[in-house]
């Protein structure tokens, strides 16, 4: 677990994100805005993120490019504790390579934030899209 230098006190879930940047159910979004402004920290689990641009791609039809604005808003918001450098790295992708999911991307990142290439996939796109970093096995 990393340590951020504070007191963390839970952790949110894809719901409770998106009841803050939606505002679409008043009551939820106003209980969420003032847990953030008690001054703790939260965790944030990659799945939350890469589930929430899911739903915000596929549900809401939110433009890429709006989703990466939203979701590296919520990353570089010090309340919330979370992996910045994946999102940070695998958000441009997305966002230029429309074929690709956001888990591809998210997958494609991972294995370059650690060294771990190639990333060995069956998917064609995937392949073809990252620069050699993925390979068939």
């Amino acid at each position: 677990m990393k340590n951020m230098g504070s007191k963390k006190n839970g952790s949110l879930d894809t719901n409770t994100l998106l009841r803050l940047l939606l505002g679409d159910i008043p009551e939820q979004t106003k209980a969420v805005e003032k847990l953030l402004t008690t001054g703790r920290k939260f965790e944030v689990a990659d799945a939350a993120l890469i589930e929430m641009v899911f739903v915000l791609e596929k549900i809401y039809k939110m433009d890429r490019n709006l989703i990466q604005e939203n979701i590296l808003g919520i990353v570089r918001n010090s309340v919330f504790a979370c992996n910045k450098a994946l999102f940070e790295n695998a958000l441009p992708i997305y966002v230029s390579e429309s074929s690709l999911s956001i888990i591809d991307c998210s997958l494609l990142t991972y294995a370059r934030l650690n060294k771990a290439l190639p990333l060995y996939s069956f998917d064609k796109k995937l392949v073809n899209k990252s620069n050699n970093d993925c390979v068939n096995p």
